[in-house]
């Protein structure tokens, strides 16, 4: 006799489990609203969002060391990236995150930077956070909290501009000199807080990584409201096993005058040039901005940065000066795509004229030869710029 390998069930027990009973339905609908109160209930919001910048331009620098000529470029206006970013709501008002975000250039189709000699892929943000609506706790690679404040309120550009063509004045005085000017930090917890009167504190700590750089600190504290924004922040850099420390803190705020947005931001950084302290240079920096609408496509930006530089190389009695001025226009075709294009001009005086880091950053001498192209260089780009 063949036997079913699942004996057919006896018709009484078909019938019940085909319609369960009602007190069946009672106890799962008990079960259902226990669970749906507890803060780890199924019905959680998850989102995972692809982001990105994507730009590309013509541009063409005078007096490169390298030859001058136009060349394609990713940027110069924006800084080109793509990432994913997610978040998921655990209940009680927690919130989990995390952002992952690397640089584009898309004249090679490279992703990612090299910082002294470590390939990141991730080079934009790396990191990991917790938080509700008063704080939110974030780890791994990103931006110190004092860079978070000059990008929101302080900078025309939000800071978001090439660091090299463009923003390197910022650059030399508020990145880690010691990490090859390094925009984020490695190995980084960032604690920020939602105050009364919509006041932001951030406090943030990077661990010092063993052969790379000593560990470095921030805060800040910043309000921005539709009308006008106010700012403030400390960054502290050191160096490993040198004592060397880079000390920067700025000032600033922005307000709406019209349809115009005007900014302006100071900054002021001693670098150690000696164990100690002994001999340092110290850099005062003045940032001025406007953004204004011209039609509901076009809009214009236009900034002033400029570097007064005492005891250039820590040698007393050396001062020299860089400024660079720009002007850029944005024609939207839509809300994601737009025609960005300008000109901008860095120039250096003084001791600044002679310093190799001031020189090689704007590509003005030769790696190789050390022979120096000039003292100042202009640059005008045109390109796309696309948003997704």
């Amino acid at each position: 006799m063949n036997t079913p390998k699942h004996p057919a069930l006896s018709a009484p027990a078909r019938r019940h489990s085909a319609a369960p009973t009602p007190m069946s339905h009672k106890t799962w609908l008990a079960a259902a609203l226990l669970m749906g109160s507890a803060p780890w209930a199924l019905a959680q919001d998850s989102t995972v969002t692809l982001f990105g910048t994507v730009a590309a331009s013509a541009l063409n620098l005078s007096h490169q060391a390298n030859g001058t000529g136009t060349r394609l470029v990713s940027g110069p206006w924006t800084a080109p990236s793509y990432g994913l970013r997610g978040s998921e709501a655990l209940g009680g008002g927690l919130t989990a995150s995390f952002r992952l975000e690397s640089s584009l250039d898309l004249p090679t189709g490279g992703a990612g930077r090299t910082v002294l000699g470590s390939a990141k892929h991730f080079d934009k943000a790396a990191w990991v956070g917790l938080g509700n609506q008063q704080l939110n706790l974030t780890a791994g690679r990103q931006l110190h909290a004092g860079i978070d404040r000059i990008a929101e309120t302080l900078d025309v550009f939000h800071a978001n501009a090439d660091g090299k063509l463009l923003l390197s004045i910022l650059a030399l005085n508020a990145t880690n000199t010691f990490g090859g000017f390094d925009t984020r930090v490695d190995d980084a917890v960032k604690l920020r807080a939602q105050l009364p009167g919509g006041v932001k504190l951030g406090v943030s700590h990077a661990f010092a990584s063993a052969g790379r750089v000593g560990r470095s600190q921030s805060m800040d504290l910043g309000l921005q409201t539709p009308g006008y924004g106010l700012g403030a922040y400390v960054l502290r850099y050191n160096s490993d096993g040198t004592q060397l420390q880079q000390n920067t803190w700025g000032l600033g705020g922005n307000v709406l005058v019209g349809p115009a947005r005007l900014y302006a931001h100071y900054m002021d950084a001693t670098h150690d040039k000696s164990a100690g302290g002994a001999t340092e240079q110290n850099n005062k920096v003045w940032g001025l901005g406007v953004a204004m609408p011209i039609t509901p496509a076009l809009s214009l930006k236009a900034a002033y940065y400029r570097d007064s530089a005492s005891s250039v190389g820590g040698t007393a009695g050396r001062e020299g000066q860089r400024s660079t001025v720009a002007l850029m226009g944005d024609y939207a075709f839509s809300k994601r795509t737009s025609l960005n294009f300008g000109v901008f001009r860095h120039s250096l005086s003084g001791a600044l004229a002679v310093d190799p880091t001031s020189l090689a950053v704007l590509g003005l001498i030769d790696p190789a030869t050390r022979s120096v192209s000039g003292s100042a260089t202009t640059g005008v780009a045109v390109g796309l710029n696309h948003r997704f």
